[in-house]
């Protein structure tokens, strides 16, 4: 749905939320994302992770989802205390003019609006089954992209035991903590089969379902839940797979394969496939190391002709380094909208672009543009109005209210800034982080990039300034 009538939906989503408390988020009751590889949840993918206990799990095995901590915060949430964790929402939130944050888009989504009153008998107390899960059984990847974790990317990992952890102020690029360590034997998992007891209960009441990683198609698991869901029928659920696709086009047909068994089986609503682009070119290729565009592109348009009916999702985790190509990333989008159509209805795209600004590392968030990077911003936002659904008016297909909508909130979050001496410690980590990523992976980035040397430039004096300030108090 676009046009007024989404922005209207979220306005009277946001007033029901704030009838009970200017805190209240149905994705704490009922959507999920499990880091199986190291018994990690949250709710809403902003916040940080967190584990249940072993005893948890052993009384229920929902407690993957029913963590003690997380009851607490619902608890909060009713109490209208706005949780820390999920200061994502309150930055838009707070930002001047009107906003809708993930809180009310997500609590709008078919999901979770159903169930508000649900949601409210069940309080901060009683388990519930999530409606939207997304699930990790391993961190295994064949991509190490710069704004990941080691824990989600065995390569991550592979470069940390080899190279040891990044020199920043930030702890992001750092060899996971013991909750965090990923767990190598799955068949020995507890997490993974806590998860397959839970699953027969659980898989009744879902309505997305979204299989991430890592990269889902190098996982066995991941095919053991396409299996499932091709001989048991659940008609309301919308399944999801999240894919680099910048694998061998091996797993690509295996996928496919699977894909098209679910959907001659009829026992669901529909299927999206996931993927990641932050911007363009060799640029994108950097940011997301393991990528080769030509590859993906290969296997983008593989899948979108071998299954007429599938819809692909970009997701893109706008940061810093995305502003100088994304024009290019965009005009890709526009014609790609156009030529993927419902088969059904060509007035409608197979085509969704999920633009959502990076929040962590600090030294890679958008906000820390200049001028000349948001004016860039600013004119890509005009560029996607100027070709939006309702400027086209049918003739063609544009970015729709949703895609405008992200655009807009990360502009305004860009504008915001940030404090000079935050700045100035975000920028000496960008230069000590990408100086040492493009001498462990043979990168350039002031090559690939001249339109951050002033930045770059300016955080190596201020690595050099406080080396010598050290020095200077040595001696």
């Amino acid at each position: 749905m676009h046009g007024d009538s989404i922005m209207d939906e979220y306005n009277e989503t946001k007033k029901k939320l704030d009838s009970v408390s200017a805190s209240f988020c149905l994705a704490k009751w009922y959507q999920v994302t499990l880091h199986l590889q190291n018994g990690n949840n949250h709710s809403c993918h902003h916040p940080n992770t967190h584990q249940p206990t072993l005893a948890e799990l052993k009384a229920d095995p929902s407690a993957l989802h029913n963590t003690a901590f997380k009851k607490n915060i619902r608890k909060l949430m009713l109490k209208g205390v706005r949780p820390k964790e999920c200061e994502y929402c309150w930055k838009i939130e707070d930002t001047p003019g009107e906003h809708y944050s993930d809180r009310h888009i997500k609590s709008n989504d078919a999901w979770a609006k159903p169930y508000f009153e649900e949601a409210l008998k069940a309080g901060g107390k009683d388990n519930v089954n999530p409606k939207y899960l997304e699930v990790s059984f391993s961190n295994s990847c064949n991509f190490k992209c710069s704004y990941c974790l080691p824990h989600i990317s065995s390569s991550w990992m592979k470069e940390l035991k080899q190279f040891g952890n990044y020199d920043t102020q930030s702890a992001h690029h750092a060899y996971p903590r013991e909750d965090k360590m990923p767990i190598q034997d799955s068949e020995n998992n507890p997490y993974v089969k806590t998860f397959w007891e839970w699953w027969p209960s659980l898989y009744q009441d879902l309505k997305v379902l979204r299989i991430t990683g890592g990269e889902p198609l190098l996982v066995p698991d991941t095919f053991k839940v396409l299996e499932y869901v091709a001989t048991h029928p659940n008609k309301d659920l919308s399944l999801a797979i999240n894919t680099n696709l910048g694998v061998d086009q091996k797993f690509v047909n295996k996928a496919v394969t699977s894909i098209k068994k679910i959907l001659q089986s009829e026992h669901l609503k529909d299927i999206t496939l996931y993927t990641s682009l932050d911007t363009w070119g060799p640029q994108a290729e950097y940011i997301r190391f393991g990528l080769n565009l030509e590859l993906f592109k290969s296997n983008l348009f593989h899948v979108l002709d071998s299954i007429p009916d599938i819809k692909i999702a970009f997701m893109c985790t706008y940061n810093l380094l995305s502003v100088t190509e994304f024009r290019q990333f965009l005009e890709f989008i526009l014609e790609i909208k156009n030529k993927y159509t419902n088969p059904k209805n060509p007035h409608e795209s197979r085509i969704i672009l999920d633009i959502s600004y990076l929040k962590d590392p600090h030294f890679m968030c958008a906000n820390l543009v200049d001028t000349n990077l948001l004016d860039s911003m600013k004119s890509d936002l005009n560029f996607m109005k100027a070709n939006s659904d309702s400027f086209k008016n049918g003739k063609s297909i544009g970015f729709n209210d949703y895609e405008l909508n992200k655009m807009e909130r990360l502009v305004g979050f860009a504008a915001i800034g940030v404090e000079p001496n935050f700045k100035k410690m975000q920028l000496s980590d960008l230069y000590k982080f990408f100086s040492e990523y493009d001498r462990r992976r043979k990168t350039n980035f002031e090559k690939l990039f001249p339109r951050y040397l002033e930045m770059y430039y300016q955080g190596k004096s201020y690595v050099e300034e406080k080396l010598l300030s050290k020095q200077a108090d040595i001696s």
